[in-house]
This record gives C-alpha cells, structure tokens and sequence, in this order.
C-alpha cells in the first residue's frame, strides 16, 4: 500500500473512531491509545501521539492531535510524517448516518521523511498501484485539505539528506461544488520558489482516466508561467500522460510522456515538440549559469544539479526554433539520456545562421562535484551572430569553422572556468574586424601606450583569413598559430588568455603586407580582456615611455629611413611607410583625405 494511501486510511480510521467514541462519551486520552491501535492494525503504520488530544462536539465534530507521527518501513525504506498538529473537521449528519466525512482535514507543519535511491533498483508495485482502496475507506469522503509549512527531507539509505522541499503550502478541493478536484500550493526547492494550480477531471468515456490542467511559475528562472493539459492514466506500474500540450510562456508544444514506476527510482520517457523554446541567461535570470559582463567576476554561486540522480530519463527534443540568450538556431533535433546521475545530450540536427552545428554535452552530478564536458562542430556558420549571442561579443565577422573539445569539473561558475581542459580550433575567412582599424592601432603605437582597443563604430579591418588554435589547461587558453591575414596587415603571435581572471597575455607581429614591411619590435597585449594595454616590446617602455619611443624612433630611422615633409619637419617612420603606400596604389590625381591617426 502506498504511502499516500495509508496517510488516507488512518485519517479514515481516526473519523470512524471518532464517531464511536463521540456517542459514547470516551475521554480524549482514551481516544489516542485507540487510534493509536487501529491505524497500526490496518496500515502497519505506527501512530504516536506525543501531545494532547482534544474533542470538540460544537459547532461541529472536530478533533485535534498536537505532535503526531506516523512512521512505517516499505521494501525495507523507511518513511515518516509528523506534523505539529492535525485537525479534523467532521459532517455531524454523515457520521449519525454512520458515513464518516471529513470536512476539512489541516496540517500544520508537517514533516515528511521519503527514501530516494540514486540507482534503479527493481520492486514489486504493480500490485500496490493497481490494488483497489482499502475497505477501511469504504464511504469516507475527504472534501478539503490545508497544508502549512510543510517541509519534505529526501534521504539515501544511510540516512543522508539528499535534497528538501520547504515552505509547503497546499489547498486541495477534493470534493468541491463542481466535484473537479482543485490543488493550489507553493513551495520552495533549492532557493527558488514554486507556485503551482492544477484541476482534474474524470473523463466519462474512461474513469481510469484523469483530464488535468497544470499552472507552474518559478520566479527565479522566468517571468512567463508555463501552463500544460494533459490526460493521465495509471496502467499497472506506470502512468501514461498523453495528449500532452501547453504554453511555455511565449512557446508553444505538444507531446506525450510516460513515467515507469517499477523501480525506486523513476525512469521516464518522452517526447516533446516545441515551436520555440528560449533557454534565458544569468544576466536575465539571477541564477549564476549563463555569461557575464566580461568586467565582472565569475559567479561563486553553487551550481545545484543533485536533482538529475533521482530520475531517469530518456528524451528526443525537437524545436523549430532553440535560443539560448540571443543565440538562435533554427531547427534543432536533440535527444538526451539521463542515468545514474549523468545527462547527455546529442544534437541529431542543427542549422545556425547559414551553417551546421553537430556534437555532444554531457553534464555529470553523480558525484561530489559536477563533471561537464562538450565536443561541438561549427561548420560554415556567420560568426557575427554567435559570437554576439553567446558572449555580446561583436567585433568579428566572416564564415567560421570551429572545433569545441573542453571538459571541466566545479560547483560554481568560477569553478568550473577554472579547471576549464581541452581545445578550441577555430578558423574564419571572408570576415573582418569590426571597429578597430589595424592600421591605425599600429600607427598609434609608435606615439604612445594605448589603454583598451580604441573601438571607433566606422573603423574595419578586412580579413582574408583569421586562425587560432587554443590549448587549454587549468582554465588558461594557451594560444598557438594565430595568423590574421587582410589586403593590407597580417598579424601573427601567441600567449596565453586566462578565462578565470578574464585576462590577455599575448605578443603579436603585426606588419603592413605591402612590401613585407613589419613594426620594428613585437606588440604586447595585456592586461583585462575588455581593456588591455598595448605597447610596443621595447625594454623599460613602462619605466619610461619618452626614452622607449626615441628608442623606438631610432630603430625605425635605420628601417624605413628618415622623411621629411614639404615644410621640412621630421616624420615618423610609419607616417613615411603609410604615405609611401598610398603613393603606390592611388593615382596621382586621386584626392585621398589622409588616413585616421596620421599626424598633420
């Protein structure tokens, strides 16, 4: 017998009871060894009734238990529920007509203790499911339920918590004016709230079958309630919900599912359609998962995924549109299994902004800590829109070919970045860098330290080609072979970029690919990522800029030697190499405004 449905029994038992011991005038006290004695006798159930016990006949029949508990051992699975007190609100009329009805039956703050297993483990339920009430219910009616402040602790066989729901508030109309059952309810699961409506009815063509509407809405993960209707029906051990559809706020779907109940720990099946689902970040949804600001630290926030070990599941997911943040793909096929406490998913089928997308995530919270990992394929995709949507990046454009192979372990953000592993290959061609100008950031060099990257809107780099191979270990992206390739600048380098300081250390050789012609020193980046410091590699040039730059000044003297303008002042190296250039590809005749950063 369920545990529900002993819970039920006894209630039955203590109004059947009641009703005896009111016409015979029985003390309170006497009447707590009874139902003490019945309840354990029909359930196997043990009642303790460790408070008072008081009866009142006006205005009605009522009795109220302070301090119960009512404990029992299934499969060999302890269960338990205690509650600072019950009350029972009885029919006078039925119980004279010797039909015990409850009118209102309230908890307050119960306590239930449930088994859970991380493991499947076989049991003999399709009898307890199937099994038809208990005689001792014959006729009891149930009409309202209260719960307040109910607490409900999942515990592993040696007696560990696994997870809790708190702050359990419920209002159930079993047997209303319309005979539609109603629950209404809140909670709290791992600091976020839940609220929750649902309706039943019996369907007339089956009355195994049990028509529901469900209302759900979680806070703290959207601002759109999901709404769902479905058709239940329980057959043997498991419960079969068809005609499954709903509205995940803006979203619409459709589908079935199946629960199997014929282990410990559920395992369930479906499928679901969705016409678009939207995956909101951490800067919309406070919840620690998505990208950050990339001035701002990685979140400490723990990362609760203990609930993936207490179901099992097995699901294909198909959407006509997926996006996470403002990254969209359109269409996407994916199926995942999720057993023992580890999530994989695979992606059947993705087009993403003119590509393909193709690959595996897995999320492991089996043990201790959470293990992820991810193998993806970018092929022919805009980088433009990905890079923008996944990171507000949005200063690289052209036709991508990437290949994701990262794994890491943490139970927070932070943590996670930090023990980031693996590889990242990334090729672009056809593409440009949007608002830096190459050119410029070279000639700007020559004068001074730039601080950050000197984004201008109308500034653009032209790039054939765009490359970079990264290493990763410890969550620092060792990069090797990065080459940038345009009609006029190829820049070429390596160093490290540290993902949890969100820190640059690089050393590029930029040089004009007219003539071959090269900086006279490698540049340093370094620094925060969204404003690094860039300078020339000349010694000291942080100790003393002035005497760097002459430095600097003088070996470009010896490459591209000295100039002088029509007024006869001294120019810069670069300043000579820039007008030499334009000299070599405009016509004489072309008026050509002189470029960005030139001194006047």
């Amino acid at each position: 017998m369920r545990t529900g449905t002993k819970i039920a029994v006894a209630a039955g038992l203590i109004a059947t009871a009641l009703m005896l011991l009111l016409a015979l005038g029985v003390p309170a006290n006497f009447l707590a060894g009874v139902l003490q004695n019945r309840v354990e006798a029909a359930t196997g159930y043990r009642l303790r009734i460790d408070g008072t016990t008081s009866i009142a006949v006006l205005p009605r029949p009522t009795v109220s238990l302070q301090r119960v508990r009512l404990s029992g051992d299934e499969h060999g699975w302890p269960k338990r529920l205690s509650a600072d007190r019950v009350r029972l609100a009885l029919s006078f009329t039925d119980l004279i007509r010797g039909h015990p009805r409850i009118m209102e039956l309230t908890i307050a703050n119960p306590r239930v203790r449930l088994p859970i297993s991380r493991k499947r483990i076989s049991r003999r339920v399709a009898s307890a499911i199937a099994a038809p009430p208990s005689q001792t219910l014959a006729g009891l009616m149930i009409d309202h339920i209260v719960v307040r402040g109910g607490t409900i602790g999942f515990y592993n066989r040696e007696g560990r918590l696994e997870s809790r729901i708190e702050h359990v508030d419920l209002d159930v109309i079993v047997n209303g004016s319309d005979r539609h059952p109603r629950v209404t309810g809140s909670l709290n699961w791992n600091g976020q709230p839940v609220h929750f409506k649902l309706r039943a009815q019996r369907r007339l063509r089956d009355p195994r079958a049990l028509a529901v509407n469900v209302t759900l809405q979680v806070p703290g993960l959207t601002t759109q309630p999901l709404t769902a209707s479905a058709e239940l029906m329980a057959r043997n051990a498991s419960l079969a919900i068809n005609a499954l559809s709903g509205r995940a706020g803006h979203s619409a779907f459709n589908g079935w599912a199946t629960v199997d109940f014929s282990a410990i720990k559920p395992l369930v099946r479906a499928d679901i359609d969705f016409d678009r689902l939207r995956i909101p970040l951490a800067a919309e949804t406070d919840n620690g998962l998505g990208h950050n600001a990339g001035g701002e630290p990685w979140s400490d926030r723990a990362l609760n995924f203990d609930g993936l070990n207490f179901l099992d599941l097995e699901m294909r997911l198909t959407t006509a549109e997926f996006a996470v943040g403002e990254l969209t793909t359109a269409p996407i096929v994916v199926e995942t299994r999720l057993a023992g406490g580890v999530l994989n998913a695979k992606i059947i089928r993705a087009e993403l902004y003119g590509g393909h997308a193709s690959g595996t995530a897995s999320l492991d919270a089996s043990g201790p800590v959470p293990a992820y990992a991810m193998r993806v394929n970018l092929d022919g995709v805009d980088a433009l829109p990905v890079l923008s949507g996944l990171a507000g990046f949005e200063h690289l454009e052209g036709k991508m070919q990437t290949s994701i192979d990262v794994s890491g372990t943490g139970a927070s953000q932070r943590a996670a970045i930090s023990s980031l592993a693996g590889t990242i290959d990334v090729d672009l061609s056809n593409g440009a860098i949007r608002g830096i100008d190459v050119v410029k950031l070279i000639h700007n060099l020559t004068t001074h330290i730039l601080s950050g990257w000197q984004l201008d809107p109308t500034d653009r780099t032209d790039l054939a080609t765009c490359s970079a191979q990264f290493r990763i270990a410890s969550g620092v992206a060792n990069v090797v072979n990065l080459d940038l390739e345009g009609p006029l600048v190829r820049v070429s380098g390596a160093g490290d970029v540290d993902l949890p300081a969100k820190t640059l250390q690089l050393k590029v050789e930029p040089r004009l690919t007219a003539g071959s012609i090269s900086l006279p020193v490698p540049v340093v980046i370094e620094g925060n990522w969204n404003a690094p410091r860039i300078y020339p590699d000349v010694a000291g040039i942080l100790d003393d800029p002035e005497g760097a730059y002459a430095q600097l000044k003088a070996v470009g003297k010896s490459l591209f030697g000295e100039a002088t303008d029509t007024a006869g002042k001294e120019q810069r190296p670069l300043d000579s190499l820039i007008e030499g250039l334009e000299r070599m590809f405009i016509a004489p005749d072309t008026q050509t405004p002189p470029l960005p950063g030139n001194a006047q």
